[in-house]
């Protein structure tokens, strides 16, 4: 009951910082385009969560991740206040916002696809650590596609506030490999920590 209730409470959150950025939007058009992927994955997420008996901990980081494209949605990709306050630390008058919004993309959902694949193939090593990366940097270019095909059928305005590449001629391999570094961290980070708790393990049996 109490796990039902952490869910129920995540997402009433979430549905009321969508509802929030349906307030006074940039653009309702960029509103619409930046929820799209979110409206599709949210519940997606929830079926494939309890589909393979995912922990809260992952349905946190799903909820943590999604409301950086909420935040989108509402100000607008090159116009989200923090983004203007986080540039000065990278020596850059560029809105960095959307750049965490890809690495956050790669280092928050890794560990929940990577519940969801442990628990349908088992303890693989290699493979329980592949597909979740493989699916994110692929859906990754898939998105970078669709950023292309907005600016290719859509006006000048709206395809700049969606795209958001801010006259960065190379955006869309940053944005990429922003994705690729947040899915390498937290590999990284999770081995170590597998291989810290091993040996900590093994030193507790040798002293008992």
């Amino acid at each position: 009951m109490a796990k039902s209730k952490f869910k129920i409470a995540l997402l009433t959150i979430f549905i009321l910082a969508v509802l929030g950025s349906a307030v006074n939007p940039l653009s309702g058009e960029n509103w619409f385009l930046e929820l799209l992927p979110v409206i599709i994955f949210v519940p997606l997420f929830i079926y494939l969560g309890e589909r393979f008996r995912i922990s809260d901990g992952s349905y946190l980081l799903i909820f943590v991740y999604m409301i950086m494209p909420v935040i989108q949605a509402h100000y607008g990709v090159g116009y989200v206040p923090i983004g203007f306050e986080l540039s000065t630390w990278f020596n850059t008058t560029r809105n960095v916002f959307d750049r965490f919004t890809h690495f956050f993309y790669g280092f928050l959902l890794f560990y929940p696809l990577y519940e969801m694949i442990k628990y349908e193939i088992g303890n693989r090593k290699f493979m329980n650590y592949m597909i979740p990366a493989a699916l994110l940097l692929g859906m990754a270019s898939v998105y970078e596609i669709l950023e292309w095909l907005v600016f290719e059928f859509s006006g000048p305005r709206l395809s700049f506030l969606f795209i958001g590449a801010q006259d960065d001629f190379y955006d869309t391999p940053k944005d990429m490999a922003m994705t690729f570094i947040g899915v390498f961290l937290v590999i990284t980070i999770m081995l170590i920590s597998k291989k810290i708790f091993h040996l900590r393990r093994v030193a507790y049996k040798s002293i008992i």
